[in-house]
């Protein structure tokens, strides 16, 4: 079994359980975990996070009544075990979902994502209409296939009419193109805007923390310390660490609202360049730190 190495015990208050202090502290949590919930899921499917900004807000407001009415009660606490599996699941969901927002999307491209996928943006093969320019053979190695270059002018249905769209640089393989060919492009026949994207290749980054893509590849490392954590709190937590202590829970806090002032400028879509995400990854730390920091002060 693992051992979690403790320091000293430290002087100071422990105030007791009572009924409060149970629904506060319940709130708390189950709070923390639909924050963590609904951004796994993709409630907000791109920035500004409301849903998930909501719940952390209440989850925060839960925090300091629970500081609150366990100070109000001030007598020695009761013995207990707590929601250890909560918390053990809670930690490395949150660092999965910390880790994941460092790729969000902004929220500019979460918008035109949401209008194009209404508009039923797909990949569709098409006429040409016309070449609007000379095919130019391309230079690949003699190992690869012969592509050609060529401005295309495509006949395109729209749910307001056919439109004819010039589309520059599309490639075709072994031969060029001609009037009358097909070709698979991507567009949304919904969108009824002149300047509606065609593309050749419009595979669109998804949005919210599924779609990211790496959901798939992080979710066995959070099983993995979700197990663990849940066998080695069950032994080595102390009860008392469900109990207010300032000296444990007051840094705890301290270490996860700084990991929530990391992800803002992300989860509000404040920014989107290089310093925003890496915010969001330096928040990844943060719940870990809070829970060790209980585990060696409680």
């Amino acid at each position: 079994m693992v051992q979690l190495e403790k320091r000293p015990e430290r002087a100071g208050p422990t105030y007791r359980r009572s009924v409060w202090t149970t629904l506060t502290g319940w709130g708390m949590l189950v709070s923390a975990m639909g924050a963590v919930g609904c951004a796994l899921w993709g409630v907000s499917p791109y920035p500004p996070l409301v849903v998930e900004a909501v719940l952390t807000a209440l989850s925060m407001a839960f925090a300091v009544a629970w500081i609150v009415v366990s100070r109000r009660a001030g007598l020695p606490p009761t013995g207990g075990r707590g929601p250890v599996w909560l918390v053990a699941w809670l930690v490395p969901l949150a660092t999965l979902v910390c880790f994941d927002l460092g790729f969000m999307v902004s929220p500019e491209y979460g918008r035109e994502t949401a209008r194009l996928e209404a508009a039923r943006f797909e990949r569709y093969t098409v006429p040409i209409a016309r070449l609007a320019g000379k095919p130019v053979r391309g230079d690949y190695a003699s190992d690869e296939p012969v592509y050609f270059e060529t401005d295309l002018v495509l006949r395109l249905s729209y749910d307001n009419g056919p439109r004819e769209v010039t589309v520059p640089s599309m490639y075709t393989r072994y031969h060029p193109p001609k009037a009358g060919a097909s070709i698979d492009v991507y567009y949304a026949p919904g969108d009824p805007r002149p300047d509606s994207p065609v593309l050749e290749d419009g595979r669109r980054w998804g949005t919210g923390v599924i779609g990211t893509r790496l959901l798939i590849l992080t979710i066995f490392p959070v099983l993995f310390a979700g197990s663990l954590l849940t066998g080695v709190l069950s032994h080595e937590l102390p009860g008392a660490a469900r109990r207010y202590r300032p000296s444990v829970h007051l840094p705890a806090f301290g270490i996860l609202a700084l990991g929530l002032l990391l992800l803002l400028p992300t989860a509000l879509g404040w920014g989107t360049g290089t310093a925003t995400h890496t915010a969001a990854f330096l928040a990844c730390v943060t719940p870990g730190a809070a829970l060790a920091w209980v585990c060696r002060s409680a």
